[in-house]
Formats: structure tokens, C-alpha cells, sequence
């Protein structure tokens, strides 16, 4: 028997190549080969269809809560805006109907001071004037005063 043994051994070589095996290989390579495709078919690729679907599905989601978000702030950007503009035109209202009252307020003021100079004047002219008389007759008063003694002098 161990001769017969070695016969088969040195014969048969590796038993991968062993032709006689061949058809039964075949046979499980194809039971393998449609386990794994009807794994893959069946559990894998639905799997992944769901995973990828439920991504679509919240990337979809996510792109109009974005474009909600977009056109919610331009509707405030705009708002904002508007409201900048309107209180621009309120100041610049506000800013010309202060610049019209100074105006006013300092034509009125020019006005009054023109009025009080020229009263001033006028009453410091009259008092002048008055000032001036008095002193023309304090210094008449004192030459008929003055002027007996000073011929008196002059003549001694």
C-alpha cells in the first residue's frame, strides 16, 4: 500500500490541477460566484439605495432650508435698507428745517441788533449831543466867570 500511495502522490502533483477535479470546482465556483451576486443584489445594493436616498433626501432639505434662510435675509438685508433710507430722509428733513430755523433765528438776532446799535446810537448821539450843550454852557459859565477876573488881572 505504500507503494501505491506513493504512486498517486507523484502522479497527481498538485491537486488544484488535478483535471479530475475540475468539473466539481467549476460547479462550486458558481454556487460562490451567485451566493455573493444574489447577496449583493438583494442585501447590499438596497442598502446602499436607501442610504443614498435618505442623503439625497436631506441634502434636498437642507438646500431649501438654505434658500429659506437666502431669501429670509434678503428680506431683512432690504428691510434693513429701507429703513436706513427712510431715516436718511427723516435727518435730512430734520437737518433743513434746523439750518431754515437758524437761518431765521439769525436774521431775526441781525435784526434786533440792527434795531438796538441804531437805538443805541441814537440815544448816545441825543446824549452827546445834550453832553455837549452842557459842557457849552459850563464852559460859558466859567469864561463869564473867568474872564472879569482875567481882565482884572490884566489890567492891574
Amino acid at each position: 500500500m505504500a507503494t501505491n500511495n506513493t504512486a498517486e502522490a507523484s502522479s497527481g502533483g498538485m491537486p488544484q490541477l488535478d483535471f479530475s477535479t475540475f468539473p466539481n470546482q467549476a460547479f462550486w465556483l458558481v454556487v460562490t460566484l451567485l451566493c455573493l451576486f444574489m447577496m449583493v443584489r438583494l442585501l447590499i445594493i438596497p442598502r446602499m439605495d436607501n442610504i443614498l436616498a435618505n442623503r439625497r433626501k436631506v441634502i434636498e432639505e437642507d438646500l431649501v432650508g438654505a434658500e429659506k434662510f437666502r431669501d429670509a435675509a434678503e428680506e431683512l438685508k432690504n428691510a434693513l435698507t429701507a429703513e436706513v433710507d427712510s431715516a436718511r430722509a427723516r435727518s435730512n428733513e430734520i437737518l433743513s428745517k434746523n439750518k431754515q430755523k437758524s437761518k431765521l433765528n439769525y436774521k431775526k438776532g441781525m435784526a434786533e441788533a440792527s434795531e438796538i446799535t441804531t437805538k443805541l446810537l441814537v440815544d448816545s448821539d441825543k446824549l452827546i449831543g445834550k453832553m455837549q450843550k452842557d459842557a457849552a454852557q459850563q464852559v460859558d459859565q466859567i469864561s463869564d466867570e473867568i474872564v472879569p477876573e482875567l481882565i482884572k488881572k490884566m489890567s492891574s
